[in-house]
């Protein structure tokens, strides 16, 4: 007579084979979240230093130029290229302030577009990576007191600002 072996698994290994199976699924959904937080953090202070680098490099040139107070000397200073969108108006303290041509009678951040063209001509690649909205990577927003947020689309908690009364740009997450 024949024994049949052939008994497959018991409910109890089935039942322990699934419990790992779950544990696996969350550690690994913990750490995929983790790098998508590290994703975002990493996106956000690279345009902030990138920010940060154009401030700079236009606050340089305001010193070069012999840290001029004059509303005229400050107003359409050639800093990047020789084209319009390589303008910036720099306030009385010299930082940029915002980069619209032509006749102005205000040098300081005031709305929302002083934001937007001030990442547009101190990033330079970033034209289509700000936005008033969500159509871009970044929303960009004039947020009072001289200062202007940018905030990470995907995750509005993920920003910097850039306060253009004392050129700081601060990570906001």
């Amino acid at each position: 007579m024949r024994r049949n072996n052939d008994q497959g698994f018991t409910l109890i290994e089935l039942i322990i084979v699934i419990v790992l199976l779950g544990i696996l699924a969350v550690t690994a959904s913990a750490k995929f979240n983790s790098l998508t937080e590290d994703a975002y953090q990493a996106k956000v202070k690279a345009n902030a230093s990138a920010l940060k680098s154009g401030v700079n490099l236009a606050r340089a040139k305001w010193l070069i130029l012999g840290s001029p107070t004059s509303f005229s000397a400050r107003n359409d200073v050639q800093v990047f290229g020789n084209l319009p969108t390589g303008t910036i108006d720099f306030n009385i303290q010299g930082w940029p302030a915002q980069s619209w041509t032509g006749s102005d009678s205000w040098l300081a951040t005031n709305n929302n577009y002083d934001c937007l063209t001030l990442w547009s001509t101190l990033i330079q690649d970033g034209s289509d990576k700000a936005a008033f909205d969500s159509s871009a990577e970044f929303i960009v927003a004039y947020e009072g007191s001289e200062t202007c947020s940018y905030k990470l689309t995907k995750n509005t908690n993920y920003g910097f600002i850039y306060d253009t009364r004392t050129g700081d740009v601060s990570l906001t997450f």
